[in-house]
């Protein structure tokens, strides 16, 4: 039976992203200032690496996954530790532990890449896949929906876009509903500037006494909007 659209996981990814917009309405609310992609990325992450560790840790396929990926990436390993699981890390590792010191003895050590070109040999982190893939879908979901007038007010009053999703978005997005966007986060962009030359000019002794506005974590809103793209 075809998936109803209202439950298609293009639709839900929509709705988790509207409900993360709306909270921007919310006083004091952490996520005011996140931009909802990075958020929904990550709790999407979240949920997949906790359902390896509780579904999947003993099956033999997502094993030799696991054994091919050589672990998680140095970006998302704190993650385990987060989650908690001390027993299934436990599995894993101590099999990927094992795996390593067998490679160790039948390679000769001149034969070990290294940097980048170590890494052309591996999977991908189990975790990267999960952020590709979340990501992906949350970009292409909130592109879809920008035709709808509830999706672009809520655009336009909630947290902003980072820019390495703001141009995921842009580049699904039909042409207007880019165009709109586009500019919109161009006038972030623009004050966000004003922001900045505004924390420099007064850092210089002349202006220190100069009281403080909202200009005071202007450095830290960049650092989250002003995010790399991946790969």
């Amino acid at each position: 039976m075809p998936t109803s659209p209202d439950h298609s996981p293009l639709e839900t990814s929509l709705h988790e992203l509207l409900d993360a917009l709306r909270r921007r309405q919310e006083p004091m609310d952490a996520l005011a200032t996140t931009c909802p992609v990075c958020m929904l990325t990550r709790r999407s992450v979240e949920r997949q690496i906790r359902a390896f560790f509780t579904e999947f840790v003993n099956d033999p396929a997502a094993r030799i996954r696991f054994r091919q990926s050589r672990g998680f990436c140095p970006r998302h390993t704190p993650l385990l530790a987060e989650l908690g699981d001390a027993l299934a890390v436990a599995i894993l590792y101590a099999d990927l532990t094992e795996r390593t010191r067998d490679r160790w003895q039948t390679e000769s050590p001149r034969r070990f890449p290294f940097g980048h070109k170590a890494n052309r040999r591996l999977a991908p982190c189990p975790a990267c896949s999960a952020e590709i893939e979340a990501e992906g879908r949350y970009a292409q979901a909130l592109a879809a929906g920008l035709e709808r007038p509830e999706v672009w007010s809520s655009v336009e009053a909630g947290p902003e876009l980072c820019v390495a999703h703001t141009e995921m978005v842009l580049a699904a997005a039909k042409p207007s509903d880019a165009i709109r966007l586009r500019d919109l986060e161009m006038q972030r962009l623009t004050l966000l500037q004003s922001e900045l030359e505004e924390l420099i000019r007064k850092n210089d002794y002349r202006f220190r006494g100069e009281t403080w506005g909202a200009e005071r974590d202007a450095w830290q809103r960049a650092l989250q909007k002003l995010r790399r793209p991946k790969g």
